[in-house]
């Protein structure tokens, strides 16, 4: 087909336009206010960072950060509408380390790829898991819950977050470390399983700093390991698993935000400075602190590959807890 100048010169200078769009859209970003998709109802941990998060945010950018909760389905109703999004950088996904690195494994049919559908922005901080058992509880170190595991016909029960959650997977594979079978019982976030722990209705659980300290702190709880490499400066007193003999069970849960597909790398790079900027704040790293909480500053390429990393260690022990949802 032949094209003609002026066909051509129509053409190019479309194509001009089109790009002094896009270098201005980029350099004026943003213009409006930015929507954080939240898996989870107010209140949680993930809500609370979020928030946190968002007010440093809207500081930095001079435009509103705001929040918006839309739970349920292990993430995916969140998911799917900044899945479906235009991706300008208008509306982010929030989650934590399951809706990024193990429901894709855990559900049957899972409606979005964490890294094929989304583009990694930041991560926002991670925070150890910790053992803990009834202050009533007979247990008082790692040693002796593994004693009385083994002897004990069926195990002991422990608590969990939900099906697949971190507590879930990480209560299997010490069962599976311990050498017994033990009874998982899930419930629908941290706050029903840990008021069951502290009664005695189940044996142990693992669950984040920041929603079981202050049962610790105030003696309703007894912390006997952190999930982590090193001590939690929250718990210094406290040994971690590979401390107390048990080993390869380092694990953390972490929190951070991505875009649609398609989003421009000059639009990813404002957001993460943005996020980056909000978690280095003196004010947030105290608040996090005090909870457990480490800030985790990565560049968008960095928290992709922490993302991959994820994915591939946490697929083999979702598909070894034999955990499964429709």
């Amino acid at each position: 087909m032949q094209i003609t100048t002026s066909t051509l010169i129509r053409r190019v200078a479309a194509l001009c336009i089109a790009a002094a769009s896009c270098v201005a859209s980029a350099e004026t970003f943003p213009s409006r206010p930015i929507t954080l998709m939240v898996p989870f109802a107010p209140g949680g941990p993930t809500d609370t960072i979020s928030r946190n998060i968002a007010q440093k945010m809207t500081e930095t950018l001079g435009k509103s950060v705001l929040v918006d909760n839309r739970p349920g389905a292990g993430g995916q109703i969140a998911g799917n509408i900044v899945k479906q999004a235009r991706p300008d950088g208008y509306t982010l996904f929030v989650g934590a380390s399951e809706m990024f690195a193990i429901n894709q494994t855990l559900f049957k049919k899972f409606s979005y790829d964490p890294l094929k559908d989304f583009i990694p922005v930041a991560a926002f901080v991670e925070t150890p898991m910790v053992l803990v058992v009834s202050k009533e509880s007979a247990i008082s170190s790692v040693q002796e819950l593994m004693a009385l595991a083994k002897s004990k016909p069926g195990g002991l029960s422990y608590a969990s977050q939900g099906l697949g959650s971190v507590g879930h997977l990480l209560g299997s594979s010490l069962g599976s470390k311990v050498g017994t079978t033990m009874v998982h019982v899930p419930y629908k976030g941290s706050s029903p399983a840990l008021q069951d722990l502290a009664t005695g209705r189940v044996d142990m659980m693992f669950d984040v700093f920041a929603s079981s300290g202050p049962l610790i702190t105030s003696g309703k709880l007894k912390a006997l390991a952190v999930a982590s490499p090193t001590r939690s400066a929250s718990l210094p007193g406290i040994p971690t698993l590979t401390e107390s003999g048990v080993t390869g069970l380092d694990a953390s849960v972490w929190f951070g935000v991505v875009a649609p597909a398609g989003t421009s790398q000059e639009v990813i790079a404002v957001l993460n400075n943005a996020v980056t900027t909000a978690i280095g704040n003196p004010e947030l790293v105290k608040r996090f602190g005090d909870q457990g909480m480490r800030p985790l500053s990565l560049t968008p390429q960095k928290f992709t590959a922490f993302m991959k990393s994820e994915i591939e260690r946490w697929t083999p022990i979702v598909k070894a807890s034999g955990a499964e949802v429709e």
